[in-house]
């Protein structure tokens, strides 16, 4: 816990800077300096004191200033802004106020140069009163430094690199294993910061090398993340697990009471002494170093005896995870040493070629293929490799399956194919691949979507002109609604499109509800006016005895209501 600051030593400094100012003006009584005093101020009755000397030859002038917060918390509270002379040989002021002054701005960390404090001090020894001035300095310097020390947060001084404070307070006995405002242990905070020397401290005075925090992240976890080889090093040679895994309380929670002296133990013991209560499902330092490329890190860890199979709580193995990020050299080490390349997550069925062709990393895909992965493997949505290209239209990495052999078409146990995902992305230059190698233009979904029907649904007006012109049934209809691609266009209020395919030549009749009586449900009141003016029939009337008007009121469209209204629609219909 931070030292509080007695008023009786917050005062004793306040007295330090009245004298410094004192002795700056000339005057025989204190300066009135008050906390938070006008800096400008206070810089214009210097400039005019120094200007008003007789000896009125200073070479060059310098403003240097000395800020502290205006907090109850700090050390030092009050703001003043003072001239030093850059030439001692010109200073118009004695070399004990050049001192107490210098220490003054040090002890608040405003350091000033290093030629300016040196002439300041070796000034003083010319004068006959120079044993006295070091002395005085020497005291103040000292004095201050260390009150500064103590106010110190030893998370503060971490967070900073700052050592020689940490070795200070770690020697007056602040606790090495505390944690930052954040949540963070101190280690794994110069682990993630890059800090080997502040590591190699910490590690020094016995800090925790397992140290989570309340983060979940172990040291080594941190270093693995942010590529810092050398702590990783460091870290595993102060007896770090390399196969620690996040969420660790929550895989152990159930052992608790058949085992409760061995959850006490690290990782490694637990799952070498019983294998079967331990399921990995957080991430390790390995998966972090996969997932952000580290390439170095990841060799050390596998030479330090890191598990390759291990799965996250995505289901992801490291190859996954570098396979996912598109890290190409990261996933040939990992197949090097013994990384399967079609394990899949257990919930998602995801594996490294599926998610590598999610993501579009061509050459991913291209080592992944020739390592020979699965390119008919099936995620839980029952999606090849090719479907997930589709997905975000990764034209080329689509290329590349197609040219290994992967199947164009929607597989007998699927529930899309490619071309209707591409369809539904609009991704019009991966539905030209996939047409211009065979794909079925009519194949239908699980929903009964044509590629057509997706692609009205969605609004891809140009994938909609594209299909069209390959022969897409244009009045193609699903079996159990009866829905159309300008049925579908008009209940998503997408009236370019429902243009388009009026002008095509789609039905503005056909199906269970007609296009009107979608767009009336849905509150489209511009596309009801279109379709109005094409000449829709505003009192068409599905099975159940529902129109237009209907639809319209039963859903709270007014303006809708009025406007069929106006269009005669009737309010009975026999």
């Amino acid at each position: 816990m931070q030292n509080v600051v007695h008023s009786s030593k917050r005062d004793s400094i306040d007295k330090e800077i009245e004298d410094c100012i004192r002795d700056l003006s000339g005057s025989s009584s204190p300066t009135n300096v008050e906390r938070g005093p006008s800096l400008a101020s206070l810089q214009s009755h210097f400039m005019a004191e120094i200007s008003e000397s007789d000896d009125d030859d200073v070479s060059e002038v310098e403003s240097f200033i000395l800020e502290q917060e205006l907090d109850d918390d700090t050390y030092l509270d009050t703001a003043s802004k003072f001239l030093l002379a850059k030439s001692t040989s010109d200073a118009e002021l004695d070399n004990e106020t050049n001192c107490r002054l210098e220490a003054l701005l040090e002890a608040s960390n405003q350091f000033i140069e290093n030629s300016q404090f040196d002439s300041a001090c070796s000034a003083s020894t010319s004068y006959s009163g120079d044993g006295l001035c070091e002395k005085k300095f020497e005291k103040c310097t000292e004095r201050l430094y260390w009150e500064k020390i103590r106010q110190s947060s030893l998370a503060e001084a971490c967070t900073h690199g700052d050592i020689s404070t940490v070795r200070k307070l770690l020697e007056e006995g602040r606790n090495v294993n505390e944690i930052t405002e954040d949540g963070e242990s101190l280690l794994s905070l110069a682990a993630s910061s890059g800090y080997f020397e502040l590591a190699q401290l910490l590690l020094a005075m016995k800090a925790n090398v397992e140290d989570r925090g309340l983060k979940d992240m172990t040291p080594l976890m941190e270093a693995a993340n942010a590529g810092h080889a050398d702590i990783v090093k460091l870290l595993i040679l102060h007896g770090a697990d390399v196969n620690a895994q996040t969420s660790q309380e929550k895989k152990l929670k159930g052992t608790k009471v058949k085992y409760p002296d061995l959850t006490m133990k690290p990782q490694q013991e637990i799952h070498s002494a019983v294998p079967s209560i331990v399921c990995p499902e957080g991430n390790t330092p390995l998966m972090f170093a996969c997932a952000a490329g580290h390439e170095d890190i990841v060799r050390i860890l596998l030479d330090a005896g890191a598990r390759v199979e291990d799965h996250n709580e995505n289901g992801h193995t490291p190859l996954m995870e570098a396979a996912s990020a598109g890290h190409v050299e990261v996933a040939k080490l990992l197949v090097e040493r013994g990384a399967s390349i079609n394990t899949h997550s257990n919930e998602f069925k995801e594996s490294a070629l599926t998610l590598a062709c999610y993501k579009g990393h061509l050459e991913m895909v291209r080592f992944l293929l020739a390592a020979g992965a699965d390119r008919e493997h099936k995620t839980d949505e029952m999606h090849t490799a090719l479907m997930e290209a589709s997905m975000d239209g990764h034209v080329e990495v689509a290329r590349l399956l197609l040219d290994s052999g992967a199947q164009v078409n929607m597989p007998a146990d699927s529930f899309e194919s490619p071309l209707t995902l591409a369809a539904c992305g609009g991704h019009v230059e991966l539905a030209m691949l996939l047409l211009d190698r065979g794909a079925n233009i009519e194949e239908v979904n699980d929903e009964g979507y044509t590629p057509l029907m997706e692609a009205a649904r969605e609004g891809h007006e140009e994938m909609v002109a594209l299909l069209l012109s390959q022969g897409a049934d244009i009045n193609a209809q699903t079996e159990e609604t009866q829905e159309t691609a300008l049925t579908l266009a008009c209940c998503g209020g997408f009236l370019e499109v429902a243009d388009f395919l009026i002008k095509a030549g789609a039905d503005i009749e056909l199906g269970a509800s007609t296009p009107l009586m979608e767009a009336a449900q849905e509150g489209h009141i511009e596309l009801v006016r279109y379709l109005i003016a094409s000449g829709a029939n505003v009192n068409a009337m599905t099975a159940t005895g529902d129109t237009a008007l209907t639809y319209a009121c039963e859903n709270g469209h007014t303006e809708v209501a009025d406007l069929l209204l106006q269009a005669y629609a009737k309010l009975v219909i026999n």
